[in-house]
């Protein structure tokens, strides 16, 4: 994108670029986790099933923490930024913010009966081809395109590395794209105003547009619930 990125973009951009993709590229230098702090990087094929199934959430002790790492911070800048540059103030966020994530080349959504994954991303002929799975339902299909913008963002930006078809377990820069579609979707400061209202997770996943444990996710990382 030929627009200026910001000091907090560049920073993780610079991480993103650093790291191989698996694993978080500050993990042996992270003051948070270091101090005891949940750490995505230690529970990713946890964290990725979750994401990838959108398994209806119980009482898992693996989102009950306090805080965010440095990465996951730069993602929430960048997801602020992003929605900044689209306009958006409020929910639900529209899909054709999509169509910002580059300022030169096309960006296509072509609806495929995927039988494994809910989504890919492909660079063909000059323009980019979002794949989102048909046999989700619209608003997984919502969450899985800014999980593949977070991709083009990176591709952009640095030389990063992302889990191949077929890996088992989970990587780190796909827990930052996961990330990166929740804080697009229902920002932390929009969901902490509309919990005030609603008070109630399946309406609040309705009002913003998104799967419910992305929501119910949101709620636990910000402390709501």
């Amino acid at each position: 994108m030929g627009r200026k990125t910001s000091r907090s973009e560049d920073k993780l951009w610079a991480y993103v670029g650093a790291g191989d993709g698996m694993y978080c590229p500050l993990r042996t230098d992270c003051d948070f986790r270091k101090s005891g702090g949940w750490c995505a990087d230690d529970n990713l094929e946890f964290v990725s099933i979750r994401y990838s199934l959108l398994v209806t959430p119980g009482d898992y002790e693996f989102i009950r923490f306090s805080g965010h790492c440095k990465m996951f911070k730069l993602v929430e800048c960048l997801a602020q930024s992003y929605l900044q540059i689209g306009g958006i103030s409020c929910p639900p966020v529209s899909t054709s913010l999509a169509m910002l994530a580059d300022e030169l080349d096309s960006i296509e959504v072509r609806l495929v009966p995927l039988k494994m994954n809910h989504g890919g991303l492909w660079r063909l002929e000059g323009k980019w081809v979002v794949q989102l799975n048909s046999n989700d339902n619209p608003t997984r299909r919502r969450y899985t395109l800014f999980h593949e913008v977070f991709h083009i963002l990176a591709h952009l930006r640095t030389t990063p590395v992302f889990s191949k078809v077929g890996c088992e377990g989970g990587s780190f820069n796909e827990s930052l794209a996961d990330y990166f579609a929740a804080c697009v979707l229902a920002p932390p400061h929009w969901v902490k105003k509309e919990w005030t209202k609603f008070k109630d997770i399946a309406q609040m996943a309705a009002h913003f547009d998104v799967p419910y444990v992305v929501m119910f996710v949101m709620l636990k990382r910000m402390g709501l619930i």
